[in-house]
């Protein structure tokens, strides 16, 4: 048996080398990584597009998960190029889209999951133990690789429900120089600072102390 906690489930030959790489960027394997991933694959394959370079493909995620880090790897989506947006409602919904194609996709996580493989009797003891809290490390890390390997094998429509959608109106990331805070002094986007009035210009965390 594959001992899941132990570094060898992290590149085991049933695992795709896209995968892999999200779970070295992520740090371990778990189902949460696994939603996203599948979802980045079948964008890929349905927009179609390729990695983002730059903005060109932009995802929103309605969840700040371990899904999130599968979009960043397969997509090229990241904070930094303002090609991922994160708002946090707590929903296993993701839109992706690309700019150049004017196309949106959007994958909402169907209700119940129902686990599927040949280890059926001992997931189901397992999945016990974790709602009442009595699970060992040994035995969440267990549930967690049965769970992959289930989703893995399971028809992506019975994981996601996929809809069309209209391609929302995002900006680019902006750009804009920076300018010292009046009271701190800390170089700050001059977009983000309030002014006070009479050439008071103010960061965020200055602005706010001063209006305590």
């Amino acid at each position: 048996m594959l001992d899941p906690s132990s570094s060898i489930s992290n590149s085991d030959e049933r695992l795709t080398e896209d995968l892999q790489r999200c779970v070295r960027f992520h740090g371990h394997l778990c189902p949460g990584l696994t939603y996203g991933y599948l979802v980045a694959v079948q964008a890929l394959t349905l927009l179609p597009v390729d990695r983002s370079a730059d903005e060109e493909v932009v995802a929103i995620s309605e969840n700040d998960t371990c899904a999130v880090d599968a979009l960043q790897v397969i997509l090229g989506t990241t904070i930094g190029k303002g090609n991922l947006v994160v708002r946090d409602y707590g929903k296993n919904v993701f839109t992706i889209f690309s700019r150049e194609r004017r196309r949106a996709i959007r994958f909402s996580r169907k209700r119940n999951y129902v686990y599927d493989g040949p280890e059926k009797a001992e997931f189901e003891t397992l999945e016990e133990a974790y709602r009442n809290g009595r699970a060992t490390g040994a035995q969440r890390q267990r549930q967690k690789w049965l769970k992959t390997l289930d989703l893995l094998a399971k028809p992506f429509d019975k994981i996601f429900e996929v809809k069309p959608v209209a391609c929302p109106d995002l900006p680019y990331a902006p750009l804009a120089p920076s300018k010292p805070c009046s009271i701190c002094g800390e170089m700050t986007m001059a977009t983000k600072l309030i002014s006070r009035g009479e050439g008071t210009q103010l960061c965020i965390p200055c602005a706010e102390k001063t209006a305590l």
